[in-house]
């Protein structure tokens, strides 16, 4: 596999991840809100968009972020993303490498 297709790769899985993250956050915080008042429990859905939105925001949520911007902030969220979709392309680029070696040997 080439750069370009590594780069392609980390760009696809950057994006889903950054959708996955920003998705989980809502609902948890939609459903955080929508119980707020009444402070109930919270429910298995919640709980279970909140575990996820914590494990995708993971190495940004112990940074300390109050005194940046807005834009700042969200650059600081696209840059998790990339660093997660860089992360993730390393193995498929490496099983690629590996599939491609085996086909040519037969």
């Amino acid at each position: 596999m080439n750069r370009l297709r590594y780069l392609t790769i980390a760009a696809v899985l950057a994006t889903v991840h950054l959708l996955l993250a920003l998705s989980s956050l809502l609902v948890s915080f939609s459903l955080g809100m929508g119980r707020f008042d009444s402070g109930g429990d919270m429910s298995q859905l919640e709980s279970l968009a909140t575990a996820l939105s914590d494990t995708l925001l993971s190495p940004i949520s112990h940074v300390q972020t109050k005194g940046l911007s807005s834009p700042l902030q969200w650059a600081v969220v696209l840059g998790n993303s990339i660093l997660w979709g860089a992360v993730l392309a390393v193995p498929l680029w490496g099983l690629a490498r590996l599939v491609r070696g085996k086909r040519a040997a037969f």
